[in-house]
Formats: structure tokens, C-alpha cells, sequence
């Protein structure tokens, strides 16, 4: 039965208890770590400064969630800080270093980027992934510099969530370097990527777009973004190229409302 965080008269051990059983993500651990953040800062920091000392790397990594989770009293988020940052250095488990590394991100704590910043180029990718996801939650940082270290990642992921939080930018948050890295990933090897950095190019009204657009508009499938892309681009011979989409996919609302404006914005244009 699910207990309301605010409302819950389990003793910070039992609340420790819980969150430490089960599977990490669950619903049920993380009401426990939602409650023990509006219990005695004093006990819950200790609690799971305990934690971050054990020898099991799940109840090091539980301990780093608890702590990142902290309010109360004044001070204590920095003081959880002073806790959890001199592991960084001393840390082998992946799956510890990712709860410390996004603990750290959540507690906003300005020493953050410059600690956190060696691993980026660690071997593990959920790790370089908390360091990406932390530097954009620090205050102070530039979400641009911190994403472009990004966008040429090994890993699939990254580089997905490095251009995922591209997408919150506006168009005009744009250097040539940014540019240039976009165009390598038109060359992906994941679809899902490889649209997404056309889509990106396009709102930057980057003609480097225009061929690889008129390519894919082709297809018998097109994926939404390119058909966003081709709005964006701002670039009339394309239009034929959507017109002949029209009546396909009556179904698919998204991609009819997004064919729609593309072409509004291109006739507009012509």
C-alpha cells in the first residue's frame, strides 16, 4: 500500500528500510526516500552518510539518492555535499558513481561541474550520462558547452540525450561548432538520431539540410521530423515534395497537423 510522503509516521530506519528493498526504481522505495527528505535533516543525513560507507554498492548508490533528497535545516545540502563529493574520487562502481553523480546535479551545489568534470570520458555511459544530465542542472553552467562535449558520444544514448535537451534551445543558441557536429550526426547510425540532428540543422536554417530533405521526403515513410524539418528550412522547392504526402496517414493527427504547417509556411515563403 503506497504511503503519503507527507503524511507518514515511519520511523526514518523503517523508511531506510524500505527504500533499500526491492527493485531501486520502484515506486515504493522512492515514496520512502520522498518521506525521509521532510524528516530531521540531522538523522536522514546521517542515515545515509552510513550508507555511502557500505560495502554493498547498491546501499552506497541508495545512500547517495537519500542525501541528494535533503531540505531541511539550513545548510544541510551543502553538508550532503561535503559527504558525497570526495567519493567521486574514490568510486569504481558505475552504478554508485551514477547516483553520485546526479545526487550531486540535484543538490545544485557549485562545486559540482568542476568535480564531476574528469568523468566525462568515463567508460561507462550511464556515468558520462548522470555528468551530462548534472552539468545542465548546475547553476551557472551554459546548457550549449555542455552539450556539444556530448553529441559525439560512443554511446547511442548519450548522444540522444544530448540532442533531446538541444531541442529545448532555441534555434537561435547556435555556433558553427554546434553546427558542424550536427552535420556528423546526420550521418548516425540511428534513424531516430540521424532525423533529429536534420531537424536541429533546419530550425538553424542550415542549407546542408536541403539535399538530405529532399531525399528522404521521397520515401513511403516519413518520419515527422523531416516533415518538421522542411518547414523550418524555409526552403519553397520543397514543396512539391510535401504536397505529395497529402492524403497519406489520414490517421496519424501528428504528422497531418505537422504536413499542414509545413506547407503553410513554405507557401507563405514561395
Amino acid at each position: 500500500m503506497a504511503h503519503d510522503p507527507g503524511d507518514d509516521d515511519r520511523t526514518v530506519e523503517a523508511l531506510v528500510a524500505t527504500a533499500l528493498r526491492g527493485v531501486p526504481e520502484s515506486s515504493e522505495a522512492w515514496e520512502a526516500i520522498y518521506a525521509l527528505r521532510r524528516r530531521d535533516g540531522e538523522e536522514v543525513l546521517t542515515a545515509g552518510s552510513v550508507l555511502l560507507r557500505s560495502a554493498h554498492p547498491r546501499e552506497r548508490a541508495r545512500g547517495a539518492d537519500i542525501l541528494a533528497q535533503l531540505e531541511q535545516p539550513s545548510g544541510v545540502r551543502s553538508r550532503a555535499a561535503d559527504r558525497m563529493l570526495p567519493l567521486l574520487l574514490e568510486e569504481q562502481d558505475a552504478q554508485v558513481l551514477h547516483a553520485l553523480i546526479l545526487g550531486l546535479g540535484h543538490l545544485g551545489d557549485s562545486r559540482v561541474p568542476r568535480a564531476i568534470e574528469p568523468l566525462r570520458d568515463h567508460s561507462s555511459a550511464r556515468v558520462r550520462g548522470a555528468v551530462l544530465l548534472s552539468l545542465l542542472k548546475s547553476p551557472g553552467e551554459e546548457p550549449l558547452p555542455a552539450l556539444l562535449g556530448f553529441l559525439d558520444d560512443p554511446d547511442e544514448g548519450v548522444r540522444g540525450l544530448a540532442l533531446a535537451h538541444l531541442r529545448t534551445l532555441p534555434p537561435e543558441v547556435d555556433t558553427p561548432g554546434l553546427r558542424d557536429l550536427l552535420v556528423r550526426r546526420m550521418d548516425d547510425v540511428s534513424p531516430a538520431l540521424r532525423a533529429e540532428a536534420v531537424l536541429l540543422l533546419a530550425l538553424r536554417r542550415d542549407s546542408r539540410t536541403l539535399e538530405p530533405l529532399r531525399k528522404v521526403l521521397r520515401r513511403s515513410r516519413v518520419r515527422l521530423e523531416f516533415v518538421e524539418a522542411a518547414g523550418a528550412l524555409g526552403e519553397p522547392s520543397l514543396l512539391p515534395a510535401l504536397r505529395a504526402l497529402e492524403g497519406q496517414r489520414q490517421d496519424d493527427l501528428p504528422f497531418t497537423r505537422l504536413l499542414a504547417q509545413a506547407i503553410t509556411a513554405l507557401e507563405a515563403l514561395a
